[in-house]
């Protein structure tokens, strides 16, 4: 059975007004191309998958695409949340504004505390580049759900010795076709993907 769209972190929301309409549009330039190519979306079943964050100016809070949202093509910002922090003792994300967060969200809060120079993750779904990924040694993570403690666990082991920024994609094997990548801008994050992608297609 496919593990989609639930949120396994404690979360803290506050509905808030929209926040961050500078940032949500950055994503949202990016989302439309992705979306354009399948890459973010919903399957049959109207489960949405694929999210898109980035940092929020100098800080450990960050901008996301909200939870369910992938059958949308377009996403006003009413669809972003804004998390301000996450504790992973207590395993809690604590967000606001108009949406709850992505089911993501503690897997990019992972992610950011690699490195304060990272200022944005993307996380697609797609068969061919996961399967691809995982058959030519690209960095993994072990057979082990998102959104998990387990999860949280794998990223931080894959980087403990290695320089996020030479190595910034990695296929997580637990999470059927999901792929994340990474970078110091939402652009270097897209190209990233996009070059595992012209490797696949040669």
């Amino acid at each position: 059975m496919r593990d989609e769209g639930v949120v396994k972190y404690s979360l803290k929301y506050n509905q808030t007004d929209v926040i961050a309409k500078k940032e949500c549009k950055k994503i949202e330039n990016v989302r439309a191309r992705l979306f354009s190519l399948g890459l973010i979306g919903a399957y049959s079943d109207g489960i949405g998958f694929g999210n898109i964050s980035v940092r929020y100016k100098k800080k450990n809070s960050f901008v996301i695409t909200a939870t369910q949202t992938g059958e949308l093509p377009k996403l006003s910002p009413k669809y972003y949340s804004f998390v301000k922090k996450v504790d992973f003792k207590k395993f809690t994300t604590y967000a606001m504004g108009p949406s709850k967060p992505s089911s993501e969200a503690i897997t990019h809060a992972c992610i950011y505390n690699l490195d304060p120079d990272i200022k944005a993750v993307i996380h697609i779904h797609n068969e061919k580049i996961w399967d691809y990924m995982l058959k030519n040694n690209y960095l993994s993570t072990k057979d082990t759900p998102y959104g998990t403690p387990e999860m949280v666990e794998d990223v931080n082991n894959i980087y403990k010795n290695i320089n996020p920024f030479l190595n910034n994609a990695f296929v997580m094997k637990g999470h059927f076709e999901g792929v994340v990548t990474f970078g110091k801008s939402l652009k270097d994050a897209e190209k990233t993907l996009y070059e595992i992608i012209k490797k696949l297609l040669k």
